[in-house]
């Protein structure tokens, strides 16, 4: 039985068209920013007694936002540690009850974050906002209890952001193309072996 050998240019085309593919060049895929924000919140309004006589007059505060340049949320987190008030995107309301969590970015890098467990059924609701250059606003609704306000408007406000990115399409053609080759040439190495 006579065994045909691929001939080493195609095992060089092959290999070329591998190598090409794990050291291309990756595209630039999105840009998240994440701020993070911390400081010491003091109560400015509250509707009722109830909450005016219960809710500390301050709070320490942090958390941060991370959102693509289309204003898309990826991930987000506050916690304030004088309301016990710790939210992230596992959070929920007592059983598995799991907030809606709507994201506006404004012109900038100003933004409103509300997590709502559902006012309409008495549930809490907190609308966190950067209004300025350092100004934190949390504001937060609790049913018929009323609604109560925390300002900062000196928060320590820090931006990074990071790039995510994506094979360039002539790589994944690249691969596509290096596995075609390698089967085709697999059978046609096993057909003229069968003499």
């Amino acid at each position: 039985m006579n065994q045909v050998r691929l001939p080493k240019f195609s095992i060089a085309v092959i290999g070329l068209v591998v190598a090409s593919v794990f050291h291309a060049t990756p595209v630039l895929g999105a840009i998240l920013t994440r701020q993070e924000f911390s400081g010491d919140f003091t109560l400015v309004d509250a509707t009722t007694p109830f909450l005016t006589n219960s809710l500390p007059e301050e709070g320490e505060y942090s958390g941060f936002v991370v959102y693509s340049e289309d204003g898309t949320l990826s991930d987000w987190e506050l916690s304030v540690n004088n309301l016990d008030l710790n939210l992230n995107p596992g959070s929920t309301n007592g059983g598995n009850l799991t907030p809606d969590v709507d994201f506006e970015l404004d012109s900038g890098s100003n933004w409103n974050l509300v997590v709502d467990f559902g006012i309409a059924f008495d549930a809490p609701r907190y609308t966190l906002e950067r209004t300025s250059s350092s100004e934190i606003i949390l504001t937060g609704e609790v049913g018929r209890a009323g609604t109560y306000i925390y300002q900062d408007s000196a928060a320590k406000i820090t931006l990074s952001s990071s790039s995510t990115s994506v094979p360039e399409p002539t790589s994944l053609l690249g691969l596509l193309f290096a596995v075609g080759a390698i089967a085709v040439s697999k059978k046609a190495g096993e057909t003229k072996s069968e003499v």
